[in-house]
């Protein structure tokens, strides 16, 4: 496996087709739940898609977030929670493959299939009573069928452009604290950049993405769409080890729409999130290698949604 492929891309989509899948701390929108937490795909090597046509990548994100939200959370239709409170861990199982296409000039093509599995605790005020709930179960699976990459001559620069679906497989009940899927379908178009400089053992990327979502059917809750910037600089300490800093920015772009958000002038969300990054690669034999990539995204600022903190651990490997 080429250092082009560890956290990259691969891992960044994993972890973000999950991570929105609970009520813990997302976006504005519905029970302030969403796609995407800041810093999701703030790693490197996010510009890259593998390059190798016939060559198949596997990766498992684990994550894990804890949240409060301070004012009231919509649930349902006419339901509403105050003093909300979040934890989700989320273990993400996801798999690339490069068709043999040997497309013109320094262009690839992949597809990418994301599966969630989490459990999700919440506890809330609803109404004059106290309510503490627990779920575990499928999350919402994602499918990502263009994903496009380019490279110059010297491999230092990595553009991307996909798209990924994410279907609402999930469990998820009207009115519940707890729930693994969102009950609506997600499209997120996204670009990636990774600029590599050798010599100095850096790895510059970014990531810029939109979560498009449909009305969910049984609450007739539209959760607006939201854009999402992720940042990090990662430097080379040891052949195998790396330390750097990752960023992450989410500012929805379109209102909510339902009764309680017409009602909060849109509900729209914003947070910023910074943290440290780690990532180790580790060799067996003279062929395998595997990728560990640990990281920390604080929520410094936010607004109608979630504040808190999120860990993610990526393995990630080739087949």
């Amino acid at each position: 496996m080429t250092a082009s492929i560890s956290p990259g891309w691969l891992i960044a989509a994993a972890a973000v087709l999950t991570a929105f899948a609970s009520v813990n701390r997302a976006n504005a929108t519905e029970a302030v739940a969403g796609r995407y937490i800041p810093g999701a795909f703030a790693s490197p090597g996010a510009g890259i898609v593998p390059p190798t046509p016939g060559a198949g990548y596997w990766a498992m994100s684990n994550i894990y977030y804890h949240g409060e939200a301070d004012g009231q959370v919509p649930f349902g239709k006419g339901s509403v929670a105050v003093g909300l409170t979040g934890d989700i861990y989320a273990a993400i199982l996801a798999g690339v493959y490069v068709p043999e296409l040997h497309l013109p000039g320094n262009w690839t093509y992949a597809v990418q299939l994301a599966v969630p599995l989490g459990w999700t605790g919440a506890t809330a005020a609803v109404g004059p009573l106290g309510a503490d709930q627990h779920v575990t179960g499928l999350g919402d699976i994602a499918f990502a069928p263009l994903v496009f990459g380019w490279h110059n001559d010297a491999m230092n620069t990595w553009l991307s452009a996909s798209l990924t679906i994410t279907a609402p497989t999930g469990e998820w009940k009207e009115g519940d604290l707890a729930f693994i899927g969102l009950n609506y379908w997600t499209f997120t178009p996204a670009i990636g950049f990774t600029y590599l400089i050798p010599q100095h053992g850096l790895d510059l990327s970014a990531k810029f993405g939109v979560d498009i979502n449909t009305t969910n059917p049984d609450t007739d809750y539209y959760s607006g769409a939201m854009a999402h910037l992720d940042l990090s600089v990662t430097k080379a300490v040891t052949e195998n080890l790396s330390v750097g800093a990752i960023a992450g920015f989410l500012d929805q772009i379109e209102d909510d729409r339902g009764a309680f958000a017409d009602t909060h002038d849109g509900f729209r969300g914003r947070s910023i999130a910074l943290g440290p990054l780690v990532k180790y690669k580790a060799k067996f034999g003279e062929k395998t290698e595997v990728d560990f990539t640990l990281r920390w995204a604080h929520e410094v600022e936010v607004e109608n949604r979630m504040k808190g903190d999120a860990v993610f651990f990526d393995v990630s490997g080739k087949f």
